[in-house]
């Protein structure tokens, strides 16, 4: 029993044993005794009531302390929560290491780009096997502030990227730091693409304007010169000229096919086909290949048709130009596993298979010679890729040297169309 509730139970037991007695006592004795006893009882009563009330407030107290202590840690691990929640949700790995390399946490980004499901509680170095994102990680730990770096990565793949490591600050005895990654090998890949499509551009651009530098210099400097040879030579300027013509509208139409979304619509795929063989029929004539169509009549598409058209246009363009004479084209279309299938197959000169894997690239040529003679400009095969995949199809070849080639374009079929395998 607390030493507080002393007074109070010696009042209240002397005041029960005098009631007790009260029975052996008479006359005035028994008044005074009765007068002391409750006296005696009411005053263990007040202290007792006072000191109930103290405990009850110290109760109270306790209960509030506790409230207040459940809020704060409620409010602690939904701030822990929110944080954790900004670091899952940002878009770049993002890692919590402490001093020791050892990971604390890793968001969903940092999971997928490294192929773990799970990170937190190992070495940084095993996870990541980059020992220079591991020195990084030291010397922020050394200097306890922010550091930068280019790292590059060869697990799980090769990648190239900007790290900066910042420290946070000290929880549980640890000192934790924040590694973010951001990807740049794109960023590089594309600054590679578009240096070497300036060059390739300056290149193309080069060799007619030579050309019609030299022809324009020389009828100026040959006042003299006979009407037959200037007629000659006026005529190969403007042969030039339309060559740059053609280079430039092909590099709008591959720059349209790359920046801008298709406007769509739906359209008959055999019917565009047959525009595009009306339009090459003459060439054809002038090298001496026939054309042939396969065509399903009711294969629709939902695209962007003048870019179709112009796919088309340039598989059959390529394949007869590098054709043989008396060769032919034939131009099959088809539904195929939910897919529009477009085959524009020829008897030409055929592909080595080295350069299979080039032949979509700007400004590539199998034979450069032949392909300026017949008025190429090494674009039109990157204008069916780009066209192609901005509408979600794929492109693909089949060649054999000397034999013939056939480019196959498969695009999404429109949604009542009849699937029809091709036999």
């Amino acid at each position: 029993m607390s030493f507080r509730w002393l007074p109070a139970s010696l009042l209240l037991s002397a005041g029960l044993l005098l009631l007790t007695a009260l029975p052996n006592l008479s006359g005035a004795w028994r008044e005074a005794l009765t007068v002391a006893a409750l006296g005696g009882v009411l005053l263990a009563l007040y202290f007792a009531r006072r000191i109930y009330a103290r405990y009850e407030g110290m109760r109270q107290q306790i209960a509030d302390l506790n409230e207040e202590l459940e809020t704060l840690n409620l409010e602690l691990t939904r701030q822990q929560r929110r944080r954790l929640a900004l670091i899952d949700g940002m878009p770049i790995p993002l890692l919590i290491c402490d001093e020791n390399a050892t990971l604390c946490h890793a968001n969903r980004v940092a999971l997928e780009w490294f192929g773990f499901r799970h990170m937190t509680g190992k070495s940084l170095l095993a996870l990541t096997f980059c020992y220079d994102l591991y020195l990084l990680l030291l010397k922020a730990a050394r200097r306890q502030s922010t550091v930068s770096a280019e790292i590059a990565f060869s697990f799980p793949k090769e990648r190239h990227t900007d790290a900066t490591i910042w420290y946070l600050g000290e929880a549980d005895s640890r000192h934790l730091f924040a590694i973010a990654l951001v990807d740049k090998s794109e960023l590089l890949r594309l600054e590679q693409v578009r240096r070497d499509f300036v060059a390739n551009v300056s290149h193309e651009f080069r060799t007619p304007l030579a050309s019609i530098r030299s022809l324009a210099e020389t009828i100026h400097d040959d006042p003299d010169m006979p009407p037959e040879t200037r007629r000659r030579f006026l005529s190969l300027i403007i042969q030039e000229a339309d060559r740059l013509t053609r280079i430039a509208d092909d590099l709008l139409t591959l720059t349209r096919a790359e920046s801008m979304q298709p406007v769509k619509e739906v359209f008959e795929l055999a019917s565009l086909i047959q525009q595009a063989m009306q339009e090459m029929e003459a060439e054809a004539q002038r090298h001496q290949v026939s054309l042939h169509a396969e065509l399903q009549p009711d294969l629709k598409l939902l695209a962007n048709r003048d870019q179709i058209l112009q796919v088309v246009l340039n598989l059959l363009s390529n394949a007869i130009r590098y054709n043989k004479p008396q060769g032919s084209v034939t131009v099959r279309s088809y539904a195929q596993d939910h897919q529009a299938v477009i085959e524009v197959a020829d008897t030409g000169i055929g592909i080595p298979s080295e350069a299979l894997p080039r032949i979509f690239e700007r400004f590539y040529r199998v034979d450069k010679t032949r392909s300026r003679e017949g008025g190429g400009t090494g674009l039109g095969l990157a204008i069916v890729k780009h066209i192609v995949e901005s509408h979600g199809g794929t492109v693909e070849v089949e060649s054999e040297y000397r034999v013939g080639s056939v480019f196959r374009v498969r695009l999404p079929m429109y949604a009542d169309t009849p699937d029809r395998t091709a036999s």
